[in-house]
């Protein structure tokens, strides 16, 4: 039961850390940290063009090997919303990584596109982590 309201609990601050577009209805259709159409109802769809996942910031492997403890790793400034295609490519990158999908105008396209976690974000999870400048790249 733990486990069932522990992700419940993330993926309600991975949406609510969604890019809210004022066209649309914020409870069911946001932008993702990339730019991508997601929409709520699409959570862990692959199938779907707006399938949306839980995406770790600072990827948990990275932190399980700087030996950070477990409890800090789903802190809420860790955890965002990213269409599963800009999940997948990112993979275990940080703070720079690659998209593959961005907004299309009314819907999402294909393109590799290079992003960087902002400075003060990067900041902000050293703090969170306990972590020095030089472990980070």
């Amino acid at each position: 039961m733990f486990l069932k309201r522990a992700t419940l609990d993330a993926r309600q601050v991975a949406w609510d850390s969604a890019v809210v577009v004022d066209e649309y209805n914020p409870d069911r259709i946001r932008q993702d940290a990339c730019g991508a159409w997601i929409a709520y109802d699409d959570f862990n769809n692959k199938n779907s063009l707006f399938g949306w996942e839980i995406d770790y910031i600072f990827p948990l492997s990275r932190l399980q090997q700087l030996g950070v403890p477990q409890e800090l790793w789903n802190h809420p400034l860790n955890i965002r919303a990213l269409h599963w295609k800009n999940r997948f490519s990112k993979g275990n990158s940080y703070p720079r990584y690659t998209s593959t999908v961005v907004d299309g105008g009314a819907t999402n396209m294909e393109q590799h596109v290079v992003f960087w976690v902002s400075d003060p974000l990067q900041y902000k999870l050293q703090k969170v982590f306990k972590l020095k400048n030089s472990l980070l790249y």
